[in-house]
């Protein structure tokens, strides 16, 4: 079990808090917007009330209200963390929940009642994420049902190659690392420096700084800046030609690999 789990390295974490009445919204009147995901041409939040579905108008809750950590998406299905809602029967905290219905229902999975991932990412069985009640990054190979501990140094980010499980980026200390191990070993990647998010997706792999962000289509190849600038970089994510970005103004959208970014409200 995860209780036995000894501490993997000093681990940055990501503080919740604070309540408000959920529903339909503009970002700027969200309470701990965590992160966001893509998929397909559909943009989410992953936020302190659960998690919204952008749109021209707006951000509009899918599902359930609950404090919606580790929000992540391979091949349609949902994987996410946190605490529960206010009409959630779940023990507190929520391991890790998967939906199958793009977010409207959730299911428990594994961990319930035990961990909080702040990071969560998955690949087919594979499965990665950061344990922040435990301080730990742990791994399972095999549709979580097994787990382990990867020690790493302390990241801000961390991707799974959709295509392969036992490859993930992480960004730590302002560098981007790669393992193809499951984290037994840590190569440093070329890659622009400063970077404090890593999005791996089955056409490339977008990095951020704290106000650029560069896409490379694949590992060893270069990372071109994309030209808009940003402020305060919290998050990114990407699906196909789609891009999203989150900073301190709100959440920025792409469809043609950031040659433009419009704002939703």
């Amino acid at each position: 079990m995860l209780r036995s789990l000894a501490i993997a390295g000093a681990i940055l974490l990501v503080a919740t808090g604070c309540t408000s009445a959920p529903g339909p919204k503009p970002i700027a009147q969200m309470e701990h917007v965590h992160s966001v995901a893509a998929d397909g041409g559909n943009f989410y939040l992953a936020s302190h009330h659960g998690i919204y579905k952008g749109s021209d108008e707006g951000w509009n809750l899918v599902g359930e209200e609950f404090d919606a950590m580790g929000l992540t998406i391979d091949k349609g299905v949902f994987y996410a963390s946190g605490h529960p809602g206010p009409g959630q029967n779940f023990p507190n905290p929520l391991g890790i929940l998967e939906s199958r219905d793009n977010g409207n229902t959730w299911t428990p999975k594994t961990f319930t009642g035990e961990v909080d991932f702040h990071l969560l990412e998955v690949s087919g069985d594979a499965m990665v994420g950061l344990a922040a009640n435990y301080g730990v990054v742990v791994g399972s190979q095999d549709g979580a049902v097994t787990w382990s501990n990867i020690a790493t140094p302390s990241l801000t980010s961390l991707s799974l190659n959709p295509n392969d499980g036992l490859q993930f980026l992480l960004t730590s200390e302002g560098f981007l690392y790669l393992t193809e191990d499951s984290g037994l070993s840590l190569t440093e990647i070329d890659a622009p420096s400063g970077l404090i998010k890593v999005d791996w997706y089955d056409d490339g792999i977008i990095v951020a700084t704290d106000s650029k962000i560069y896409r490379s289509p694949d590992l060893g190849m270069p990372f071109l800046e994309i030209s808009q600038s940003f402020r305060g970089i919290r998050d990114v994510a990407a699906s196909g030609a789609n891009i999203i970005v989150l900073d301190e103004q709100g959440a920025h959208v792409s469809a043609d690999n950031g040659k433009v970014f419009s704002l939703l409200p």
